[in-house]
């Protein structure tokens, strides 16, 4: 179970600095006990967790010997399941990529951009097709965030470096 400690792994690598990017959250005027960075942070530790607990349960499938010999007996008999059976992780790390991306991305090109970007690449990531309603999908997904938050709920949302906002 070597691929699910090491997923494990990256998920607490990326929660780390998932938390790190949460904690510079501005507070905003409609800030309550919570704060603008309770949510976000609080996701944060869950998927630490996660990652912590998939660690420890690859672990333990491991200790128990009769039956890790006979998840890798099945594997090694059947050279066609054991790709298959990493393919759910693959996925997983393809959507942690493309999220993580979008942590890097966002300070330079700002909200609305690299939340459209994100929207577009998770969507064709997960098989639709590349298409003109994908490209609408995405620019109005993130045009629609950024006045949800910004505008009515007041969360300043980063404008990104390379226009010259904050």
């Amino acid at each position: 179970m070597l691929p699910d400690f090491f997923l494990g792994l990256v998920s607490m690598v990326v929660s780390a600095a998932y938390l790190v990017v949460t904690s510079q959250i501005q507070e905003s005027m409609l800030s309550d006990a919570v704060g603008a960075g309770g949510v976000p942070t609080a996701l944060g530790w869950a998927m630490a967790a996660l990652g912590l607990l998939v660690c420890a349960r690859s672990l333990f499938v491991r200790a128990s010997k009769a039956e890790g010999v006979a998840m890798v007996a099945s594997a090694v008999d059947d050279g066609e399941k054991a790709p298959e059976a990493l393919r759910p992780h693959l996925l997983a790390l393809g959507l942690l990529v493309i999220l993580a991306a979008y942590v890097v991305v966002t300070p330079y090109l700002g909200y609305i951009a690299s939340t459209a970007l994100l929207i577009g690449a998770s969507a064709r990531f997960c098989g639709m097709p590349f298409s003109r309603n994908l490209f609408i999908i995405s620019i109005l997904g993130g045009l629609g965030l950024w006045v949800m938050f910004d505008p009515m709920l007041s969360t300043p949302m980063p404008v990104g470096s390379l226009w010259g906002g904050r």
